[in-house]
């Protein structure tokens, strides 16, 4: 049995990464996707680990590639995340017909979350009125114009946001004074949300393949906890975001865990190893052994 989080670094960090091995730039195959994802649930830090990242239109392909390695019956279930067609899509409601048919099949692993993105309320809610209650949705959001609209839509269901914090491209990352916004909106909302892509590290990184500088997924837990915790104001949100360290010891365990559970709930990135090596660098994570 896992031993509770307990010193600030296990709060923050425990079941934070979703793996997007299949996804640029990694772009990796799928068989060394699930390899990898095998091995790293059976390393020391296996416990920072949240969800495997799946297109829907891949799940026959993960099921073949991962029959030698998923779990036993009554060992613990592989946890996965499905990727879905835009809620606008005319494939929207196969691709949901599917992770549910996979649900059925019991092989050692289980789709409870999906993603998913919508532009506008009505697509919202036509999604969310289709969805299965055993799938929790996270509903990318676009976020160039003001999303508090788009947040409150989701107020009352049972789903989180999601906000694309990076890419391949420049064009994909949000300003600073874009993300904070969305992210002072979550926090007085009470929404939950997680982050994907551009942020493989925990403090800010110069991409140079990219031409820009990241924001470090630490700046954006701490940006978080300032705003529900500290009631900042959008703009100290965003200089928290453009500071190149991070610094916790304003908040206490209580508070951390509060905002991991009902904000800021997961980052997805298709790099584990560079968001551990550094991890371990700065002193959060013991060295491995």
């Amino acid at each position: 049995m896992q031993t509770p989080a307990t010193t600030k670094s296990e709060i923050m960090l425990e079941g934070f990464i979703d793996y997007a091995g299949l996804y640029p730039p990694a772009n990796l195959e799928m068989q060394p996707v699930v390899n990898n994802w095998s091995s790293f649930l059976q390393s020391d830090d296996h416990w920072m680990l949240a969800r495997l990242i799946i297109p829907a239109n891949r799940l026959d392909e993960f099921k073949s590639a991962a029959v030698d390695l998923l779990p036993k019956q009554g060992e613990e279930m592989w946890q996965l995340s499905v990727l879905l067609p835009p809620a606008c899509s005319e494939h929207f409601e196969s691709a949901l017909q599917s992770v549910i048919e996979f649900n059925m099949d019991s092989c050692g692993a289980v789709a409870n979350v999906i993603e998913f993105k919508a532009d506008t309320t009505s697509e919202i809610d036509s999604a969310l009125s289709m969805l299965h209650d055993d799938l929790f949705p996270y509903i990318e959001l676009p976020i160039v114009e003001d999303p508090r609209g788009l947040i409150a839509c989701l107020s009352g269901a049972i789903a989180g946001a999601k906000v694309r914090t990076g890419g391949i491209e420049r064009e994909m990352y949000p300003s600073s004074q874009t993300l904070s916004r969305f992210i002072h909106s979550c926090a007085i909302a009470g929404q939950s949300f997680k982050a994907t892509a551009g942020m493989h590290h925990p403090c800010q990184h110069q991409n140079d393949s990219v031409g820009v500088l990241e924001f470090g997924f630490l700046s954006v837990l701490q940006a978080t906890a300032a705003a529900s915790v500290g009631n900042a104001s959008v703009e100290e949100v965003e200089q928290i975001l453009n500071t190149p360290f991070s610094d916790f010891s304003e908040f206490t365990e209580c508070q951390l865990e509060q905002v991991r559970a009902e904000l800021f709930n997961s980052l997805g990135t298709c790099s584990f190893d560079d968001s551990r090596e550094d991890l371990r660098g700065m002193g959060l994570l013991k060295d491995s052994t």
